[in-house]
């Protein structure tokens, strides 16, 4: 079962100059996995402790060694990269980088061989984690009811009844205050049915979000996010900022952005479900912004 669930999230990442036109998970057979594993081969990821600084996303070195290897090796892991080694044949020997995002769970790679249709599991990794898998992560900000609020939504690992999530903020240089967060989530049983509520669940974690209220026009704020435990300590998210609303009424330049689907694409070539590669540069451009 812990081969199957594996498979059912991994993405494909060829170590041979594979090329396809085709999405690898629409080819991988998950039925057909067996164990081949080798006291020989061997996969390692540094380094073990990601986010050390409050990164929701850090980059990843994988090592591996296959004394077997062939054309149609390949690795999975629940956060992939793209890659091809042209030498891995003849070496048996590869190095990759992978960019993970903190999912808040630890994250180990498999080595797999005979392709996607008949895969042997040839080796595990040992698997990394980040320092704080829970730390409130990925905030988003959207305009309140009124022009002069704002509304501040994040993820985190914490329950309600394991802390009390808020956001501290402030007029940037001066005094800040705290408004208090509402919490959401959703289970298995909030989801149509199969494989949403099986194979392809995913626990999202606590959806946080707090209100903004009574913000002075054209001013900079600067808010983080901020969970306390039941001891009294806060976990805090790194410091962001952002500028209020301009007057109703006033003379002022606004900016509107018109852009058509970018698709979904990671950083480090990962495959995924969708047809054809998103459009990174678009993304880049937006958050730039």
């Amino acid at each position: 079962m812990q081969i199957i669930g594996l498979k059912l999230l991994v993405t494909v990442c060829f170590i041979g100059s594979v090329i396809s036109h085709d999405q690898p998970f629409s080819k991988i057979s998950v039925h057909e996995t067996v164990f081949a594993l080798n006291d020989a081969a061997y996969v390692k990821a540094s380094p073990l402790v990601l986010g050390l600084k409050g990164q929701t996303s850090e980059w990843l070195t994988l090592t591996l060694h296959n004394p077997n290897p062939s054309i149609d090796d390949w690795v999975g892991v629940f956060s992939p990269a793209n890659f091809s080694t042209p030498n891995y044949k003849d070496t048996g020997k590869a190095s990759m980088k992978f960019r993970l995002i903190n999912q808040r769970s630890d994250i180990s790679f498999a080595l797999f061989s005979g392709g996607l249709s008949k895969p042997k599991l040839v080796a595990v990794s040992n698997s990394v984690t980040f320092a704080n898998p829970n730390a409130p992560n990925y905030p988003r900000l959207a305009q309140g009811k009124t022009w002069n609020e704002m509304t501040v939504t994040w993820t985190s690992g914490y329950g309600i009844e394991k802390a009390e999530p808020f956001v501290e903020w402030g007029r940037k240089g001066e005094e800040k205050q705290r408004s208090f967060a509402a919490t959401l989530t959703i289970d298995r049983n909030s989801l149509c049915g199969a494989p949403a509520r099986t194979v392809g669940w995913r626990d999202p974690g606590f959806i946080h979000t707090g209100f903004l209220q009574g913000l002075w026009p054209n001013s900079v704020y600067t808010y983080k996010l901020g969970h306390k435990l039941s001891n009294s300590t806060i976990i805090w998210s790194q410091i962001r900022q952002f500028k209020s609303s301009p007057y109703p009424g006033q003379d002022s330049l606004q900016r509107v952005i018109i852009f058509g689907d970018m698709g979904k694409d990671e950083a480090d070539g990962s495959n995924d479900y969708n047809k054809g590669r998103g459009f990174l540069l678009q993304n880049i451009m937006l958050v730039r912004v």
